[in-house]
C-alpha cells in the first residue's frame, strides 16, 4: 500500500526531471520525489530505471544494491528487481511478486521520472536557435509554492541579485497576462551595473534596458524565461538568454530546481563550448545560488498568502496558486 502523504504526491502524475543522464552510471542512486523514496539504476544494456527504495523482503535500501545484467540486486538476501518491478526471489521462484516501479525516460540530457500509468509525452520547448550553455541542479529548503513565488516575481532582483536584475523596483514596467493553464509576465527596466568584464563579454553597456519575460505552465511546473537587453537607442543587444526551469517537489519542505540555460554563440567554434558556455553557466548558477540563499533565510514556511500584503508585482503569485492546485495538490 502506498503510504506517501506528501502534499505534492499528485505531482507524480507529471514527468519530473530528477537528475542529469550523465550522473547515472552503474551505481544506484537514491532520490526523493514528491515524498517517495526511490532508487534509480542503469541496466547493463543502458536502460535507466527506478523502483521504490525499500526492499519488500527485509527493508534494506536498494541504493546499496548492485546492478547485474538487467536487474538491481538487493545486497541483503539477493532478491532482484527489473525495470518493471518484477521480483526474482532465490528461494521462492515463480511466486510472481511485484515491486513498485516508476516510468523513466531520457531526453534533453535529463532523466525524467513519473508514476508508471497513462504516460503522457515528455515536456518539450524550443531553443529558438540558441545553444545549451549548461544545466544546473539546486536543492531549495522551501516548499514548492514559496520557491515558485521567488522565481515568478522580479521585485527581489534589485536587492538579491548581483548580475541579472533591475536598478530599483519602482522603475520596472510590468504586465501580467492570464491563461487557463499558464501565466505570462513581461518586465522591463534599467539594468543594474554589470562588472566591466561582462560589459564586453555579453555586449551590455550602462544605460541598457533589461527585459525578463516568462511563461509558467503547470503540468509539470515549468517556467521559461527570455532575458534580453536593449541599448538606449532601442537596439536589441546580440546576447540574450533563455532559461528553462523546472520546479520539482522532493518533499513537503524541499524543492529541486532543474535549470537549462541557452545562449547565442558568443565565441567562434570550440571556444564557445570550452570558455563562453562554462562562464555563462557559472554566472547563471551564481545568481540562482543567491535565490536559494534568500529562500533558506525564510523564517516562516507557511505557504498561504495574505493578499493585503502583496504589491503590484505580486499578483502573479495568487494566480500561480490557482493553476498549481489542480495538478499538484488535488486528486
Amino acid at each position: 500500500m502506498n503510504s506517501n502523504t506528501c502534499r505534492y504526491r499528485h505531482s507524480l502524475r507529471h514527468w519530473q526531471p530528477l537528475l542529469a543522464s550523465r550522473a547515472l552510471g552503474r551505481k544506484p542512486i537514491a532520490r526523493t520525489l514528491a515524498g517517495q523514496r526511490l532508487v534509480l539504476f542503469r541496466t547493463q544494456s543502458g536502460q535507466a530505471a527506478a523502483v521504490a527504495e525499500t526492499c519488500p523482503h527485509r527493508r534494506l535500501s536498494l541504493a546499496v544494491g548492485r546492478v547485474r545484467g538487467e536487474e538491481l540486486v538487493c545486497r541483503y538476501h539477493g532478491w532482484s528487481f527489473d525495470a518493471a518491478g518484477a521480483i526474482r526471489c532465490p528461494l521462492m521462484a515463480g511466486h510472481g511478486l511485484q515491486h513498485q516501479a516508476f516510468a523513466v525516460r531520457e531526453a534533453q540530457g535529463l532523466i525524467w521520472v513519473r508514476e508508471a500509468a497513462n504516460l503522457p509525452p515528455l515536456p518539450s520547448w524550443s531553443s529558438d536557435g540558441l545553444v545549451l550553455a549548461g544545466m544546473a541542479f539546486h536543492t531549495v529548503p522551501a516548499p514548492l509554492e514559496l520557491t515558485l513565488d521567488n522565481f515568478t516575481e522580479v521585485e527581489h532582483t534589485s536587492s538579491i541579485h548581483q548580475v541579472f536584475g533591475f536598478t530599483e523596483p519602482a522603475a520596472i514596467q510590468h504586465r501580467l497576462e492570464l491563461e487557463p493553464a499558464a501565466t505570462r509576465v513581461w518586465n522591463s527596466g534599467p539594468q543594474k551595473a554589470f562588472p566591466p568584464l561582462f560589459n564586453g563579454f555579453i555586449d551590455n553597456r550602462p544605460g541598457d534596458t533589461f527585459a525578463n519575460d516568462w511563461i509558467t505552465t503547470f503540468a509539470p511546473l515549468l517556467t521559461i524565461y527570455d532575458q534580453t537587453w536593449t541599448s538606449p537607442n532601442g537596439r536589441r543587444r546580440r546576447f540574450w538568454l533563455k532559461v528553462v526551469m523546472f520546479f520539482v517537489p522532493l518533499d513537503d519542505q524541499t524543492t529541486q530546481l532543474t535549470t537549462l540555460v541557452y545562449s547565442p554563440k558568443v565565441l567562434p567554434g570550440r571556444l564557445h563550448r570550452w570558455l563562453a558556455a562554462p562562464i555563462i553557466k557559472a554566472v547563471t548558477a551564481h545568481e540562482l545560488n543567491l535565490d536559494v540563499w534568500a529562500l533558506a533565510q525564510l523564517a516562516d514556511l507557511n505557504t498561504e498568502l495574505n493578499p493585503r500584503t502583496l504589491g503590484p508585482l505580486d499578483r502573479v503569485l495568487l494566480e500561480n496558486r490557482r493553476r498549481l492546485r489542480p495538478g499538484y495538490l488535488e486528486p
